[in-house]
């Protein structure tokens, strides 16, 4: 679709529109940290925040009431919390957590049983991606796939300074890019030329980290000493899930009698002792190492496995947001370097100095003939 342009004056009065037909969310600025918000009209957006809490929560709720029951005569009676969702416009995300909804897309919506609450939300909410223009000293999206300027989401769109680059990606793109009608321009070959300069130098400044092979990875599962080295100083706070974009894990509890109550479903943490203990108290990963070990498996060789795509995004969030200042890149670091000294290991392939060496069967002209020590060739 044809890129626009919308000069910076226009930008507020298409928030306005958009704010007078959908419900919008945008980066805001609060006491302390800074998430996505409602705006009203008139309410600029901090578009150059990263926000310290990612928009996950607008689509997945922290909390969320899924049905209520009861008991009587007839038996048990439950209600399920119906669906009513009214149009979004999540405006100003960053390319890695637009990715980020893509990825939990995969669990919620793309699934054999789709999560009926997630899936309307989605279906209900426009996503308008603002290109970084610059990097921060955590980010390294370019490592696990993204970019900044990744088009992701309905619409795209970038600063330029005096203007902003804008794209639509989705039909529902266009109908935001409809609403903003006579504030945008055609774009030109030398504003579309200056936006991929500006992308180019800012994916360039991302250092770009070595990811292990998922596959290798999976083959550190019994090396207590190395997932003891990555969980020493991890207090399991916890953290660092609850601000992941594309973290998802839930726990669902009842609350009320047995007679009536209600049945909430609420974020929780694999990091957590209790998120992973079993009715009776069995608890398969009740040391610190075995829960480090299954939030960076599944991140980068289970879910990988699965669909092909790592569940993380590289925001640098967990990085920036640990009271212990746990950096995920040293595990991709030291896990790369483990592994990869696995593939690199040729030594067990090796005769050794007592083994008689033979020669190999290899195809020459259509005939079998030896090849090597003592070979005919």
């Amino acid at each position: 679709m044809a890129a626009k342009i919308l000069p910076a004056g226009n930008l507020q009065s298409w928030i306005d529109k958009l704010v007078a037909r959908y419900e919008v969310f945008a980066p805001v600025e609060g006491s302390g940290s800074s998430s996505f918000k409602p705006v009203k009209t008139g309410q600029s957006p901090a578009l150059d925040v990263r926000t310290d809490v990612p928009p996950k929560g607008i689509i997945f709720k922290q909390v969320e009431k899924l049905l209520t029951y009861s008991t009587g005569e007839s038996g048990v009676e439950v209600t399920e919390t119906p669906v009513k969702e009214t149009a979004k416009v999540i405006f100003g995300i960053r390319p890695c957590d637009a990715r980020a909804f893509a990825l939990t897309d995969k669990v919620f919506v793309e699934s054999e049983m789709p999560e009926a609450k997630y899936t309307e939300r989605r279906k209900q909410t426009a996503v308008i991606t603002v290109g970084c223009t610059e990097a921060c000293k955590t980010c390294f999206c370019t490592s696990v796939g993204g970019s900044p300027a990744e088009r992701a989401g309905d619409v795209y769109m970038i600063d330029l300074g005096d203007k902003y680059l804008v794209e639509a990606l989705t039909s529902t793109g266009e109908k935001m890019l409809e609403a903003g009608k006579g504030l945008l321009s055609d774009a030109k070959a030398d504003d579309e030329a200056a936006a991929r300069k500006t992308s180019d130098e800012v994916a360039e400044s991302i250092k770009k980290m070595r990811v292990p092979d998922a596959k290798a990875l999976d083959g550190l599962f019994t090396d207590e000493a190395f997932w003891n080295s990555l969980s020493e100083k991890c207090l399991s706070c916890g953290a660092c899930t609850f601000l992941c974009p594309t973290c998802y894990c839930f726990d669902v509890r009842d609350e009320g009698s047995v007679q009536q109550g209600e049945r909430y479903r609420r974020w929780d943490s694999c990091m957590f002792f209790q998120y992973n203990r079993a009715a009776g108290g069995h608890n398969p990963r009740d040391q610190h190492w075995k829960r480090m070990r299954q939030r960076m498996l599944h991140k980068f060789s289970y879910f990988v496995a699965n669909t092909g795509e790592y569940s993380c995004v590289g925001c640098g969030r967990c990085i920036r947001s640990c009271p212990v200042s746990y950096d995920l890149r040293e595990f991709l670091e030291k896990s790369f370097h483990a592994t990869s000294s696995e593939h690199l290991d040729f030594k067990a392939e090796l005769p050794s100095e007592s083994e008689e060496l033979e020669a190999c069967d290899v195809p020459v002209g259509g005939k079998s003939s030896k090849t090597g020590v003592g070979s005919d060739v």
